[in-house]
């Protein structure tokens, strides 16, 4: 995986490809100076067909957007099987970065996809988690800050619903019932407070919803 040498060079390529991520779409939509720097702060990266992207055990920092192509999240086996499918639009990598844990799968760039003869190289977005989660340099906004941490919570609530309904479990349910939905002043430091914490308890009761042995995993 490299860095796309076009990344500098061509702006309105970049900008057309997160066009397809809603929260840089949210985030270029309600503040130039805030888009400026979620850009100048975003690697645009390319990898070629049968490319890992992630390995599992692997260090975790960076937050992923699948731009364009295909991803395959790799099981246990040999050879390992596909046990879900990034599509673009997608982040991935979320749940190793707020849990704190190394990496938990290997994610490789799909080497076909559907009947095409060929498979197509895939192109992502790389944020470093820690300039939103606990910056030392307030580099962006709490405005800026709260998109993001919506947009996990939402996205791993739905991983969990999904999970919910393939592997109904009491256990795992009554869980869910105790995590907080937020419910005071919105824009506020105390909602991303919440929303953090929020977002940790979710990936918590994902990963083990993803271990259970009627289901699979339903993010990364």
């Amino acid at each position: 995986m490299k860095q796309a040498e076009w990344q500098r060079s061509q702006q309105a390529r970049v900008e057309s490809l997160l066009s397809g991520v809603p929260f840089f779409n949210e985030v270029s939509r309600d503040d130039a100076d805030q888009r400026a720097l979620l850009l100048a702060g975003t690697r645009i990266l390319e990898a070629a067909p049968g490319e890992v992207v992630i390995r599992a055990g692997a260090e975790a920092s960076g937050l992923y957007f699948l731009l364009r192509g295909e991803l395959w999240v790799l099981g246990e086996g040999t050879p390992p099987p596909v046990v879900y499918r990034v599509s673009p639009g997608e982040v991935f990598g979320a749940l190793s970065l707020l849990l704190a844990t190394p990496r938990s799968a290997t994610l490789k760039v799909a080497e076909k996809v559907a009947e095409e003869d060929r498979a197509k190289p895939a192109v992502l977005a790389r944020l470093s988690f820690a300039d939103f989660d606990q910056p030392r340099v307030a580099l962006f906004s709490l405005a800026t800050r709260l998109a993001l941490f919506h947009m996990l919570v939402h996205q791993i609530r739905w991983a969990v619903e999904v999970q919910r309904l393939a592997a109904p479990d009491a256990e795992l349910e009554a869980a869910l019932r105790k995590i907080p939905v937020y419910q005071g002043e919105k824009g506020t430091a105390q909602e991303l407070a919440a929303l953090r914490e929020q977002a940790r308890a979710l990936a918590a009761l994902l990963c083990r919803w993803n271990d259970h042995p009627r289901a699979g995993p339903a993010m990364t």
